[in-house]
C-alpha cells in the first residue's frame, strides 16, 4: 500500500514539471548564411585507385600471414625440442609445421595473384 501511495505522490509531483515542457514556446532561430563546406570524395575515384586499394589489402594480408606462419614455425620448433621423443608431441609439432608451410604457400599465391590482377587490369584499361 505504501508503494502505491508513494508512486502516486511522485506522479503528482512530476505532472507540473511535464506541463512546463508541454507549453514551452518556440524561440525564433536566426538563420545566418554560412559558407558551404568543401567536401572531398572519399575512396577510389578511378579504376587504378580501386586496383591500388585491393593491392594494398592483399599486401597487408600477405604480410600478416607471413608473420603468423613464422611464429607457427617457431612454435613447431619449440614443440620438437620439448617433445622428448613423445609421439603425440612430435605429431603435434609436425602438424604445426605443415600448417605453417601451407600458410606460407597461400601467402606466396596471394602475392602472385596481386601481380596477375595488376597486369590484367593495366593492360585492359
Amino acid at each position: 500500500m505504501k508503494k502505491i501511495l508513494l508512486s502516486a505522490l511522485m506522479c503528482m509531483l512530476a505532472l507540473p514539471l511535464l506541463s512546463q515542457v508541454a507549453f514551452a514556446q518556440d524561440i525564433p532561430v536566426i538563420d545566418f548564411p554560412s559558407p558551404s563546406p568543401i567536401v572531398t570524395p572519399i575512396g577510389p575515384r578511378t579504376t587504378g585507385e580501386l586496383t591500388q586499394f585491393f593491392v594494398t589489402v592483399v599486401q597487408w594480408f600477405y604480410t600478416i600471414i607471413f608473420i603468423v606462419a613464422v611464429l607457427f614455425i617457431l612454435l613447431a620448433a619449440f614443440g620438437f625440442i620439448t617433445s622428448k621423443g613423445s609421439p603425440e608431441k612430435v605429431a603435434k609439432a609436425k602438424a604445426q609445421l605443415l600448417y605453417a608451410v601451407i600458410g606460407i604457400a597461400i601467402a606466396l599465391i596471394s602475392y602472385s595473384i596481386i601481380a596477375l590482377v595488376q597486369n590484367t587490369l593495366e593492360n585492359n584499361f
